[in-house]
């Protein structure tokens, strides 16, 4: 089922790109920072520091990782990726000194692996419930220890997802521990990817 995935991510590219200009015309991208959608980055970091790599989707889950940060954001450069510009403009007012944000990039394997090549995490911390298959397949093929945070997956996702259970196991087997968000969340997840889940609370 990946091979197909990726074999249509590959086919969709032009429309993939088509639809980000349009966005960036209608405001919906960030025109100045569009190429990091596409793996490519300009921020320089110190590279003394080991990255611990956060994934959140918007600003509603990137507000419950603010315990994480500003427990390690001293010791370790927190990356941080989000795919909205409001979630961005909300890391840029609040959080500039703390973590660096990056647009997570689309799901094509060598705009993802140009972004993790580039990076280099030692630790991914996933949060929620936003799965890009080819990222995590990337990531999985480096060996980076990777940990899913506050995993959730709704009824109505969990509905979908069980036409397809291998495919969904497959990309939750990248990360070494699952933390659910919830026990409703754990028993969804547990089904479908038949692979102990803990439950330690919502972040």
């Amino acid at each position: 089922m990946l091979k197909i995935y990726q074999f249509l991510i590959y086919i969709f590219i032009p429309i993939i790109l088509i639809n980000l200009f349009i966005r960036i015309i209608k405001n919906k991208e960030d025109k100045k920072r569009y190429t990091e959608r596409l793996g490519r980055t300009k921020d320089n970091f110190n590279s003394s520091k080991k990255i611990i790599w956060l994934h959140t989707t918007s600003v509603g889950e990137f507000k419950s990782i603010d315990i994480i940060i500003e427990k390690y954001h001293r010791n370790f450069n927190i990356l941080v990726t989000t795919t909205t510009k409001a979630s961005a403009e909300y890391i840029r007012k609040n959080y500039s000194n703390k973590v660096i944000h990056q647009y997570m990039p689309f799901d094509v394997p060598i705009w993802c692996s140009k972004f993790i090549n580039y990076w280099k995490p030692s630790l991914i911390l996933w949060i929620e419930s936003d799965i890009w298959p080819n990222m995590l397949e990337i990531i999985r093929d480096k060996n980076i220890n990777c940990l899913y945070i506050n995993a959730r997956i709704s009824p109505r996702s969990f509905n979908k997802w069980k036409y397809v259970k291998n495919f969904y196991s497959k990309s939750l087997s990248t990360f070494n521990k699952i933390f659910a968000q919830s026990p409703n969340d754990l028993k969804r997840i547990e089904y479908l990817i038949n692979r102990k889940v803990e439950y330690i609370g919502n972040l």
